[in-house]
């Protein structure tokens, strides 16, 4: 069965893929201009050099000097800022058909032939090479937890030994009591989504609600330490929503 949280994307990446990524309405497609669009990218620069500063803090590593895999990658936010700060090659995935194809168009404008972009089928990842920093910002929220924790172990794999793994993760939320009310009614009834979402554009209308899931700190931890004997966390709060990044220099002399 087809996971919730990939039938949602993919509905964003055929309708509002910048939007899906940064909800600010300058992003939705009917008002997005050459403007937004550089401003939807520039946000990309700032985590990349935030990133290789943060790497380069923590481990001593230049991840200007390795290759890259960019996981949950949409339309190219974070990878194309990738493939401008390295010359080794630098791979985006997604689940959505439809988001690497503008991804592909972004990249073929800049003529950033070092730079590849593919799906996956939401489950498996199948064909990549080892990595020497794998990312994931804003993603694994989104996938139930499950699933979630076994393509993190996957990204795990495919982070050669040495090779530095950031992934940002969800672990609870401080929200209002009526917000986080609201957002899980969407998520889980969808007769309530569809008159939330009638109201809020006037019209008769079902928008696709991305899930917000929470990761046990301790499972992961547990999972971090069968790769690495060192994690370094940064908190996060988006909103409202609270997580952290978590750093992984894997080694497999453990």
């Amino acid at each position: 069965m087809k996971s919730e949280s990939i039938r949602n994307w993919k509905e964003w990446g055929k309708k509002d893929p910048y939007y899906g990524v940064l909800s600010e309405e300058k992003f939705r497609m009917h008002h997005l201009s050459d403007q937004s669009l550089g401003e939807f990218f520039e946000t990309g620069e700032f985590f990349v050099s935030e990133s290789r500063k943060r790497v380069l803090q923590c481990f001593g590593e230049d991840i200007s000097e390795g290759n890259v895999l960019d996981f949950g990658c949409g339309v190219g936010r974070l990878s194309i800022p990738f493939a401008k700060m390295t010359e080794k090659e630098v791979w985006g995935i997604d689940i959505s058909e439809d988001i690497i194809a503008r991804a592909n168009d972004h990249k073929q404008a800049l003529g950033l032939d070092h730079l590849k972009f593919t799906t996956y089928n939401g489950k498996e990842l199948k064909d990549l090479p080892s990595f020497d920093f794998v990312n994931s910002y804003i993603v694994f929220q989104h996938i139930e937890p499950k699933l979630g924790m076994k393509l993190m172990r996957q990204l795990l794999e495919h982070t050669r030994d040495g090779g530095i793994f950031q992934v940002q993760v969800t672990f609870g939320h401080r929200l209002p009591w009526s917000a986080y009310a609201n957002f899980f009614l969407r998520t889980k009834f969808q007769p309530y989504n569809f008159l939330y979402s009638s109201l809020k554009h006037r019209k008769f209308c079902q928008e696709p609600v991305m899930q917000m899931n929470h990761y046990s700190p301790e499972k992961l931890f547990r999972l971090f330490s069968d790769y690495s004997k060192q994690v370094h966390v940064e908190l996060t709060d988006h909103g409202g929503h609270l997580g952290a990044f978590y750093l992984v220099q894997k080694t497999t002399s453990l």
